[in-house]
């Protein structure tokens, strides 16, 4: 499936935000942390302070290339870690009625492709065991578990 990868907009960042905020409160919830008032207070506080911190970060939005509508975001941090860089994956979403049509695929590919242009020689990221779509585009695609770590896994994938 044809897609691009382009910077958010300021509207797509504010809707970007909410989703974000919601999704983390759920996770919270879900894995029995706390009640969804306290949920959302949580998932607020901490995605303000990362999106605050360091400027390496890249917040895409996916669009089906005929259309050009918006079908979903990338979140990336390029860091470097015992000197070598890498991109870690903050969060990926491919909206509901565009999944399991390969646009997730396209899109994890162009945001590798980035992540590679970026002289990013790995991509990390962070699935929860919950996600079994999440986990096997990852597997699909060559990530493999670097360890589990509470509810999810690290995974990684080097990048030729």
């Amino acid at each position: 499936m044809p897609v691009t990868i382009r910077e958010m907009t300021d509207e797509e960042y504010v809707s970007f935000f909410r989703w974000s905020i919601q999704s983390q409160a759920k996770e919270l919830v879900e894995e029995g942390n706390c009640a969804w008032e306290e949920a959302l207070v949580i998932a607020e506080t901490e995605l303000t302070g990362i999106l605050q911190g360091p400027e390496h970060q890249r917040l895409m939005t996916v669009t089906e290339t005929a259309s050009g509508e918006n079908i979903g975001f990338i979140w990336m941090l390029h860091e470097e870690t015992a000197g070598r860089k890498q991109c870690f994956l903050c969060d990926f979403a491919i909206w509901e009625p565009y999944r399991r049509k390969g646009f997730g695929s396209a899109a994890l590919a162009l945001a590798e492709k980035d992540a590679s242009e970026a002289g990013c020689r790995e991509v990390v990221l962070f699935v929860t065991d919950r996600n079994t779509a999440a986990k096997a585009l990852y597997e699909k695609y060559g990530y493999r578990v670097l360890r589990q770590a509470g509810y999810g896994k690290y995974l990684s994938k080097h990048l030729a």
